[in-house]
């Protein structure tokens, strides 16, 4: 009776097997395709990294292990693009959060043509970071710029100022592209998250006394701190491995102050065509990033909030 059984559960079984077995076939190749686009240059990375590798001498290529490491973490320009990039994050990221805040809390209200700014809001994040910093090179050009030509008509300056040559204004320059691009994505974000606050809350908190700032203190920012909290970790890592507009708008400069660890990495690959050390100080950069997440994951926990 049990030989019976299991006869008629094998053709059961083959089945099974032969429907696993044309899922596993069915989506070999798109496997295949990821693998080839992050597996391998993942590994092959790491092999940059272990290796001496220099374009200019390409037939030696000998095994150092950890060399790159040290020699990457020994360098002057690391310590002065990490402080640049620190500098950078520090003034952006506060600013992006700001702004989008802002635009988010303005475009919750209900007024004329609301719907039509949700839309064009977008269009800034969604040009390429390339024309973005085209544009504001233009701007902020010292020469014919449009911001000297504005401030010039109003009387505020008497002279030109080359804002793209001196430190201090070549960041804030840098800044406030970083936020004109970015800051549209941050307020859609936390748009979409306002509007998911009942309306109730507020009402309570109208009939308990609390004013307008009393609710956004007790009831909007509370509800806004999960959104918050990626938009954070997001656009920390997005000004982090800014390259496009410090490529277009300074080109590292004046001298390094504008020189991020993005362009760091860019300099030892493609300048100093050093792929041991690019693919090395690449996975610092990776490894830098996942220690600044855990630390805002730690401090900025959303849980207790529910």
């Amino acid at each position: 009776m049990a030989g019976q059984v299991r006869r008629r559960a094998a053709p059961g079984q083959a089945s099974s097997h032969r429907e696993r077995t044309y899922a596993y076939l069915t989506l070999l190749p798109a496997l295949l395709i990821v693998a080839g686009f992050t597996v391998y240059p993942l590994v092959y990375s790491v092999y940059l990294s272990l290796h001496r590798e220099i374009l200019t001498d390409p037939l030696n290529h000998p095994f150092t292990g950890l060399t790159n490491y040290a020699q990457v973490l020994g360098s002057y320009y690391l310590v002065s693009s990490t402080l640049s990039t620190i500098i950078f994050a520090a003034l952006a990221v506060p600013a992006v959060l700001a702004f989008g805040l802002a635009v988010a809390l303005l475009l919750n209200q209900s007024f004329a043509g609301s719907a039509f700014l949700r839309v064009v809001i977008l269009l800034p994040w969604a040009m390429p970071a390339v024309i973005s910093g085209i544009v504001w090179r233009w701007i902020f050009n010292g020469d014919y710029g449009v911001l000297n030509n504005l401030l010039s008509s109003l009387g505020i300056i008497h002279q030109y100022i080359p804002w793209l040559s001196t430190p201090a204004t070549a960041r804030a320059g840098l800044v406030v592209a970083q936020v004109w691009r970015e800051g549209p994505l941050a307020a859609i974000f936390l748009l979409a998250a306002l509007q998911t606050i009942p309306r109730e809350l507020y009402s309570a908190a109208k009939v308990d006394g609390g004013g307008g700032w009393s609710a956004f203190r007790h009831v909007t920012l509370p509800m806004l701190r999960p959104t918050l909290s990626i938009v954070l970790i997001y656009e920390t890592i997005v000004a982090v491995v800014t390259f496009d507009l410090v490529y277009v708008m300074t080109g590292g400069g004046p001298g390094d102050a504008t020189s991020l660890i993005s362009w760091y990495a860019y300099t030892e690959v493609f300048k100093f065509v050093n792929l041991g050390h690019g693919a090395a100080l690449a996975f610092l950069i990776a490894a830098a990033l996942v220690v600044v997440i855990l630390i805002y994951l730690r401090a900025l926990r959303s849980e207790e909030l529910y």
